[in-house]
């Protein structure tokens, strides 16, 4: 949700086309996917992957951990009821992955549910939780209660940002325009807040030899990864999504945590956006352009180019088939970029 503040300018006409089989009515439920033994991933739908999180749940000796726990108690409230068709035992770990609304919110859920559970973050993740995302939730309302009246506003005209839409792009708004009233209504049902209780730097033993949460950094400044060696699995949250955003993190940083994570045994990823991984194909796909994005950065910066020239020069166009297949990432990829790119010289000019 953090993203849709800055996106909400120009969605409008961005998200304006969409295939038919885009246009259904929104789904308020995730997907359970059995990822290995006593592992499962609830996946978002492919069309709402980047309005709200993936969460993963793992039943290890004495209870149930949880990463994740989704925008709004909505959600995760369905996750708990899956949860409770795999087992018995109560949930007593939660991690909080890093401190955006679309990981965190649905805390309270968990907590309501299940008294004693340890809701697990970073140190920075619970600072971040206190000063960002708690006073941001009245932004993200704000900002997707303008976008569904200004998507209102363009269907009873037949025009946006001064431009007449046509049949295809009407139709496009009108799928989108019912995902973002499923969006607000999410959001509207976070009436509290449970941040983090229990917090650590470096690493963290839920279970030794069964679960561990690592911190590692690029998205933002307090990112933990949940390593399930016995099971072979690697839980990532943002770290290592569909389309990773860096504007509250290290590009830099980042192609130095993918690599640690590709030496890291696993055999299935469960991402914080987008379909459970299989590989190391995506994880190496992600690294490239990062690191094409931070090599090229850096040129620009010996050569004493502006921001703004900068990001002319940047050019990362081979790797767009790869991650743009639909128009939810096609919404995402340029301005995500763009934020990899300011971040990137931010950070080349801060060593000057």
């Amino acid at each position: 949700m953090r993203k849709l503040v800055a996106l909400s300018a120009f969605l409008l006409i961005a998200c304006a086309t969409v295939s038919p089989a885009q246009q259904s009515a929104p789904s308020t439920s995730s997907t359970i996917e059995k990822v290995a033994e006593g592992v499962y991933a609830a996946l978002q739908p492919d069309d709402l992957r980047f309005d709200d999180a993936n969460s993963a749940i793992v039943i290890l000796d004495d209870g149930v951990l949880v990463v994740d726990s989704q925008v709004s108690p909505l959600g995760a409230r369905a996750v708990i009821a899956e949860i409770r068709k795999l087992t018995a035992k109560p949930v007593r770990w939660v991690v909080n992955t890093h401190w955006h609304g679309d990981h965190v919110q649905g805390n309270i859920a968990y907590q309501e549910a299940f008294p004693e559970v340890v809701i697990l973050a970073h140190h920075n993740t619970h600072r971040d939780f206190l000063k960002r995302t708690m006073p941001m939730l009245e932004e993200d309302r704000k900002a997707a209660a303008a976008w569904i009246e200004r998507a209102s506003k363009a269907l009873q005209t037949g025009e946006a940002n001064g431009q007449k839409l046509t049949a295809e792009q009407i139709e496009g708004v009108k799928a989108r325009l019912g995902r973002q009233r499923e969006a607000l209504r999410k959001l509207e049902a976070v009436t509290s807040f449970a941040p983090p209780n229990t917090m650590f730097s470096g690493r963290f033993y839920v279970q030794r030899g069964a679960a561990e949460a690592v911190h590692y950094a690029g998205h933002t400044e307090g990112d933990l990864v949940v390593h399930l060696p016995k099971a072979r699995v690697l839980v990532t949250g943002d770290l290592l999504d569909d389309l990773p955003f860096t504007g509250h993190g290290s590009p830099r940083a980042l192609v130095a945590t993918l690599d640690k994570l590709d030496a890291l045994e696993w055999d299935a990823l469960i991402p914080g956006h987008g379909s459970v991984r299989r590989g190391r194909e995506h994880l190496r796909q992600v690294r490239g352009l990062f690191d094409a994005i931070v090599t090229q950065v850096d040129r620009a910066v010996a050569e004493k180019l502006s921001l703004d020239d900068t990001k002319k020069r940047v050019d990362v166009s081979a790797f767009r088939p790869y991650f743009v297949t639909d128009d939810a990432s096609g919404r995402y990829w340029g301005f995500f970029v763009g934020e990899a790119v300011a971040r990137a010289y931010a950070e080349a000019t801060e060593k000057k």
